[in-house]
């Protein structure tokens, strides 16, 4: 069985290293989005963690802290 795979934008890569997603952030947010659930919320449609993604056809677009912390 093959995962989903997905990737991170330019702006989602740079918003996940304003919130502390050191090291290789595109893979993070990769895995992130492979592993969320679905998540109905005003900010992201899914969730891993404290962590609330965009995530649009198969890329991460959008990413924050649940509570907001990125710039």
């Amino acid at each position: 069985m093959k995962f989903r795979e997905y990737k991170a934008t330019p702006d989602a890569i740079r918003q996940g290293r304003a919130i502390g997603l050191f090291g290789d952030t595109a893979k993070r947010l990769s895995r992130a989005a492979r592993r969320s659930a679905q998540f109905t919320s005003e900010f992201g449609n899914r969730r891993f963690g404290d962590f609330v993604l965009t995530v649009e056809n198969d890329q991460v677009v959008w990413v924050d802290r649940l509570h907001g912390q990125a710039a």
